[in-house]
Protein backbone atom coordinates (compact mmCIF):
# COMPACT_ATOMS: atom_id res chain seq x y z
CA UNK A 1 0.00 0.00 0.00
CA UNK A 2 2.86 2.41 0.74
CA UNK A 3 3.93 2.68 -2.89
CA UNK A 4 0.52 4.06 -3.80
CA UNK A 5 0.64 7.07 -1.46
CA UNK A 6 3.00 9.06 -3.66
CA UNK A 7 1.06 8.20 -6.81
CA UNK A 8 -2.18 9.30 -5.13
CA UNK A 9 -0.62 12.63 -4.13
CA UNK A 10 0.83 13.09 -7.63
CA UNK A 11 -2.57 12.40 -9.22
CA UNK A 12 -4.29 14.91 -6.93
CA UNK A 13 -1.70 17.56 -7.86
CA UNK A 14 -1.88 16.69 -11.55
CA UNK A 15 -5.68 16.95 -11.61
CA UNK A 16 -5.59 20.26 -9.74
CA UNK A 17 -2.92 21.75 -12.00
CA UNK A 18 -4.80 20.65 -15.10
CA UNK A 19 -8.02 22.19 -13.70
CA UNK A 20 -6.34 25.55 -12.99
CA UNK A 21 -4.70 25.59 -16.43
CA UNK A 22 -8.11 24.94 -17.99
CA UNK A 23 -9.65 27.79 -15.98
CA UNK A 24 -6.92 30.12 -17.17
CA UNK A 25 -7.30 28.99 -20.78
CA UNK A 26 -11.05 29.67 -20.68
CA UNK A 27 -10.69 32.98 -18.84
CA UNK A 28 -12.71 35.82 -20.34
CA UNK A 29 -11.37 39.33 -20.65
CA UNK A 30 -12.03 41.13 -17.38
CA UNK A 31 -12.47 38.00 -15.25
CA UNK A 32 -11.09 38.79 -11.82
CA UNK A 33 -10.20 42.33 -12.86
CA UNK A 34 -10.24 44.73 -9.92
CA UNK A 35 -12.11 42.11 -7.90
CA UNK A 36 -15.37 43.09 -9.57
CA UNK A 37 -16.06 39.74 -11.24
CA UNK A 38 -14.85 36.35 -10.13
CA UNK A 39 -11.87 34.96 -11.97
CA UNK A 40 -9.87 31.74 -12.01
CA UNK A 41 -8.22 32.62 -8.68
CA UNK A 42 -11.68 32.66 -7.05
CA UNK A 43 -12.69 29.21 -8.25
CA UNK A 44 -13.64 26.71 -5.51
CA UNK A 45 -11.17 24.18 -6.98
CA UNK A 46 -8.38 25.77 -4.92
CA UNK A 47 -10.09 25.16 -1.59
CA UNK A 48 -11.23 21.72 -2.69
CA UNK A 49 -7.65 20.78 -3.60
CA UNK A 50 -6.37 21.90 -0.19
CA UNK A 51 -9.08 19.94 1.62
CA UNK A 52 -8.52 16.78 -0.42
CA UNK A 53 -4.75 17.00 0.02
CA UNK A 54 -5.10 17.51 3.76
CA UNK A 55 -7.32 14.41 4.04
CA UNK A 56 -4.97 12.35 1.87
CA UNK A 57 -1.84 13.35 3.81
CA UNK A 58 -3.58 12.69 7.13
CA UNK A 59 -4.68 9.23 5.94
CA UNK A 60 -1.13 8.56 4.78
CA UNK A 61 0.35 9.66 8.12
CA UNK A 62 -2.24 7.59 10.03
CA UNK A 63 -1.15 4.51 8.06
CA UNK A 64 2.40 4.97 9.42
CA UNK A 65 4.24 4.94 6.09
CA UNK A 66 7.96 4.38 6.14
CA UNK A 67 10.35 7.31 6.34
CA UNK A 68 11.25 6.89 2.68
CA UNK A 69 7.61 7.15 1.54
CA UNK A 70 6.98 10.24 3.68
CA UNK A 71 10.16 11.84 2.34
CA UNK A 72 9.22 11.14 -1.29
CA UNK A 73 5.87 12.83 -0.81
CA UNK A 74 7.43 15.84 0.89
CA UNK A 75 10.07 16.18 -1.84
CA UNK A 76 7.30 16.11 -4.43
CA UNK A 77 5.45 18.86 -2.55
CA UNK A 78 8.62 20.94 -2.24
CA UNK A 79 9.32 20.75 -5.98
CA UNK A 80 5.80 21.41 -7.27
CA UNK A 81 5.86 25.24 -6.98
CA UNK A 82 9.30 25.35 -8.56
CA UNK A 83 7.91 23.92 -11.80
CA UNK A 84 4.58 25.81 -11.78
CA UNK A 85 5.28 29.48 -11.21
CA UNK A 86 2.38 30.61 -13.42
CA UNK A 87 -0.44 31.29 -13.02
CA UNK A 88 0.20 32.91 -9.67
CA UNK A 89 -2.99 31.51 -8.13
CA UNK A 90 -1.61 28.03 -8.77
CA UNK A 91 1.89 28.87 -7.52
CA UNK A 92 0.68 30.40 -4.26
CA UNK A 93 -1.65 27.49 -3.54
CA UNK A 94 1.19 25.02 -4.11
CA UNK A 95 3.25 27.01 -1.60
CA UNK A 96 0.39 27.25 0.91
CA UNK A 97 -0.32 23.51 0.94
CA UNK A 98 3.30 22.71 1.74
CA UNK A 99 2.37 23.24 5.37
CA UNK A 100 0.00 20.28 5.14
CA UNK A 101 3.07 18.10 4.70
CA UNK A 102 3.74 18.66 8.38
CA UNK A 103 1.39 15.72 8.99
CA UNK A 104 4.10 13.44 7.60
CA UNK A 105 7.04 14.74 9.63
CA UNK A 106 6.41 12.31 12.49
CA UNK A 107 6.91 9.47 10.01
CA UNK A 108 10.43 10.63 9.10
CA UNK A 109 13.62 9.29 10.59
CA UNK A 110 15.84 11.99 12.13
CA UNK A 111 18.38 11.56 9.32
CA UNK A 112 15.70 11.90 6.62
CA UNK A 113 14.21 14.95 8.35
CA UNK A 114 17.63 16.62 8.53
CA UNK A 115 18.25 15.92 4.84
CA UNK A 116 14.82 17.31 3.91
CA UNK A 117 15.41 20.42 6.02
CA UNK A 118 18.66 21.08 4.15
CA UNK A 119 17.00 20.53 0.77
CA UNK A 120 14.04 22.73 1.65
CA UNK A 121 16.27 25.50 2.93
CA UNK A 122 18.22 25.45 -0.33
CA UNK A 123 15.06 25.54 -2.47
CA UNK A 124 13.42 28.41 -0.59
CA UNK A 125 15.81 31.17 0.53
CA UNK A 126 15.15 32.61 3.99
CA UNK A 127 14.23 36.07 2.72
CA UNK A 128 11.47 34.64 0.49
CA UNK A 129 9.87 32.17 2.92
CA UNK A 130 6.29 32.60 3.98
CA UNK A 131 5.22 31.80 7.55
CA UNK A 132 3.90 28.36 6.52
CA UNK A 133 7.29 27.55 5.00
CA UNK A 134 9.17 28.79 8.07
CA UNK A 135 7.03 26.57 10.28
CA UNK A 136 7.53 23.50 8.10
CA UNK A 137 11.29 24.05 8.02
CA UNK A 138 11.37 24.50 11.79
CA UNK A 139 9.45 21.23 12.22
CA UNK A 140 11.85 19.38 9.92
CA UNK A 141 14.89 20.82 11.70
CA UNK A 142 13.50 19.88 15.11
CA UNK A 143 12.77 16.32 13.94
CA UNK A 144 16.24 16.12 12.38
CA UNK A 145 18.06 16.73 15.64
Amino acid sequence: MEASWLSRVEKLYYDYIRNVEELEKNRKIGDGLFGMTPGPADDPCHERFAQELEALLKACADSSPGSETAAEILRFQFAAPQTHEEPKSLYWMLIAVQGLGGALTDCLSPAEAAALAAEYGALYPRRLRLPVQKQLLKTLERKGR
